[in-house]
């Protein structure tokens, strides 16, 4: 690993694990061994980092998910196994973001239009899949069905704009967000693998039974 990919790599572990406000350039040269002269020739300031580190920080996730989608026996348990690592982050990935938006508001809105137009992408190829495949009805507005699960969900994990009712935590609201839409576009075969993957993972009982 080359010095600035390294030193991107590190910062953005820093910045996870500490706090975007939090860590200094001070902070990263010591931990990392380098000098403040060498941080700033090679990145300009601390933006010019945190964007290169953030943007590591959310392409390790998409390489990660690919990965482990890659081991599922079709696309209807691909997108459930990316959804469950996308609850496990969720916590993380909405610390991060509220920082940026708030100490780094341009960092923040050029992140989230990227990372907008990547996600999109990718869904709408799973969507399209799950339709080809049988699991999703044909007919459906995929960019209708596909703004409205993806902006819901970016509203309750990245832009915490969307409150869970009381009693309710984000993750149990994500879940349910999920799983009530993906059956709304199932077909009976669709429903039935969804509900199986649902209680076998004790994610979420459709029945409502206990």
């Amino acid at each position: 690993m080359i010095q600035k990919d390294r030193i991107v790599y590190e910062s953005m572990k820093l910045f996870v694990e500490q706090g975007i406000k939090s860590v200094r350039m001070d902070d990263i040269a010591a931990k990392l061994g380098v000098s403040k002269r060498t941080l700033y020739e090679l990145f300009g300031d601390k933006e010019g980092l945190l964007w290169l580190a953030m943007n590591c920080y959310f392409d390790k996730r998409a390489e990660r998910q690919a990965e482990l989608a890659a081991g599922a026996d079709n696309m209807l348990e691909a997108i459930f196994i990316i959804l469950n690592d996308v609850m496990n982050e969720s916590e993380t990935v909405s610390r991060l973001m509220a920082n940026l938006r708030k100490f780094y508001p341009a960092i923040f809105t050029r992140l989230f239009r990227e990372r907008d137009e990547r996600n999109r992408k990718g869904l709408h190829e799973y969507l399209e899949k799950g339709v080809a495949d049988g699991f999703f009805i044909k007919g459906i507005n995929i960019e209708l069905a596909m703004s409205l699960l993806y902006h819901t969900a970016a509203a309750l994990i990245f832009l915490r704009e969307l409150t869970p009712p009381r009693g309710m935590t984000e993750r149990e609201a994500f879940l349910q967000i999920m799983a009530t839409f993906f059956r709304g576009i199932a077909t009976p075969r669709g429903v039935a693998m969804i509900d199986e993957y649902l209680v076998a993972h004790a994610i979420f009982t459709p029945s409502g039974e206990e």
